[in-house]
């Protein structure tokens, strides 16, 4: 695998075990269609029936081990590029809070000891000090600001 820039397109809410789990509809910057293919509406206009099909394969890829169809949030509809962007936003916020314990800190009494555990666990400071002598890897980001495509998505 690999690191490559991308341009987000929309999203999909998929619900898997009661819970949203967003599915980001990308195009690699560099793939041929990239220059006719910038928000959501476009990828039906340019590949018509892409979406449907983006979309049954979410909902029946775990079927061949046993469990059922997949089921979809906000009526099925894919949602706009800056919807995504806001979701994506959301959740590096919330994941950003996590590992940086900022999350622990603030969490209150209102919560049970197991999540308190859990958070603790979770942040930053607790994986790095679960692993010895680690230190940012030299070749990590070789690349890190190389991209020159403004709808490249970056943290």
């Amino acid at each position: 695998g690999g690191v490559r820039p991308v341009k987000v397109l929309g999203i999909l809410m998929m619900i898997d075990e009661g819970e949203a789990d967003w599915k980001i509809v990308v195009i690699d910057k560099e793939d041929k269609w990239a220059p006719f293919i910038n928000d959501i509406n476009d990828v039906e206009e340019q590949l018509p029936g892409m979406l449907d099909a983006i979309r049954e394969w979410y909902r029946t890829y775990k079927i061949p081990d046993g469990k059922p169809p997949n089921t979809f949030g906000l009526g099925e509809r894919f949602m706009d590029k800056a919807y995504a962007k806001t979701v994506i936003d959301e959740c590096h916020h919330a994941w950003e809070s996590l590992i940086s314990g900022e999350k622990e800190r603030t969490m209150g009494d209102n919560h049970d000891e197991e999540v308190k555990k859990l958070v603790r666990k979770l942040s930053k400071n607790s994986l790095v000090a679960l692993l010895p002598n680690v230190d940012e890897h030299p070749d990590a980001y070789p690349h890190e600001n190389d991209f020159d495509n403004e709808d490249a998505v970056t943290f």
